[in-house]
């Protein structure tokens, strides 16, 4: 009797995700057997087939040494920090540079408003002394000369 083996030591062999071990199992019909929770139980046949199948799906990944797996030298790193704190630095400075718009727009706003209450209360202020012009001499506002009344209109004038 063969072992079987579970889908996190298959993916660990293959170096792959379990996730993607049972996505092929189910894509190319590859025969496993299920335990009793459902769960895929491979076999040596099983294991050499996913093995064919990774190096159709992953060829560059093959090769004696991954790509990915490449630890950078110091200077490579160094480089790569420089970078980082390069670019760091030139998105705080765009994000300063907003912030000042922002804050001078702002103060272009305010600056306006401030105009606009200014101009209301000299306006107020006009009217005010008006009013007060109108306290002291109030017959200087209206001086119209008076109209006689027709004879018509004295017929309905009410005496109180």
């Amino acid at each position: 009797m063969s072992t079987l083996v579970k889908t996190k030591n298959v993916a660990e062999v293959l170096q792959v995700a379990p996730k993607t071990v049972q996505t092929w199992v189910r894509k190319y019909q590859i025969p496993v057997k299920t335990n009793d929770r459902g769960h895929y139980l491979y076999d040596h046949n099983a294991i050499d087939r996913l093995q064919t199948v990774k190096s159709t799906q992953m060829p560059e990944e093959n090769g004696p040494v991954n790509e990915r797996e490449a630890k950078p030298t110091y200077e490579e790193a160094e480089k790569r920090m420089d970078d980082i704190l390069r670019r760091l630095d030139h998105l705080e400075n765009m994000i300063e540079q907003k912030a000042d718009e922002v804050v001078s727009f702002q103060l272009l706003k305010h600056r306006q408003e401030l105009d606009d209450v200014q101009c209301s209360l000299a306006a107020m202020e006009k009217n005010l002394k008006d009013l007060q012009v109108e306290k002291i001499d109030p017959e200087r506002k209206f001086e119209c000369p008076k109209k006689e009344r027709g004879k018509l209109a004295n017929m309905f004038l009410f005496s109180s």
